[in-house]
């Protein structure tokens, strides 16, 4: 039998997975930091859910953006997700090696409503060509 997979969010550290065969809900520990959870209903339906741990949905986002370093250099990137409180998004190998966790940058894009925004980040995360960041303050100064 094939396996289904759904998004869930954590709430305590627990999640309610709900059987898609037989709507059997059980609620399951999920370890810290784990991104996935199987679990196999008494029907035996096997449910694989990814582990949301985000307080806020994110709006995924796929448009171009540039990044607007300290020297006031503007880079190209393509934009991967929004939320309220940050963004991510994917740059070339040869800027994510100048990239680092904890750095302050400026980016800039269009948002849905076509107007544009222009916000300070930091950098919370690095994983090959894809940064995730966090806002900082209300407005960017340059």
């Amino acid at each position: 039998m094939g396996q289904f997979i759904r998004n869930i969010d954590v709430a305590g550290g627990m999640i309610r997975a709900t059987c898609p065969r037989c709507s059997r809900s059980a609620y399951l520990e999920v370890a810290q930091g784990s991104r996935r959870r199987i679990h196999r209903c008494r029907c035996g339906k096997s449910t694989s859910y990814n582990v949301n741990y985000r307080k806020e949905r994110r709006e995924v986002t796929y448009g171009p953006a540039r990044v607007i370093t300290r020297n006031a250099r503007e880079q190209k990137i393509r934009l991967n997700d929004v939320s309220l409180s940050g963004v991510s998004f994917f740059i070339t190998s040869e800027l994510a090696l100048a990239m680092r966790r904890g750095q302050e940058i400026g980016i800039k894009f269009r948002s849905s409503g076509s107007s544009v925004m222009q916000r300070k980040i930091r950098i919370r995360n690095i994983k090959k060509n894809r940064i995730g960041a966090q806002y900082v303050g209300a407005t960017m100064s340059w």
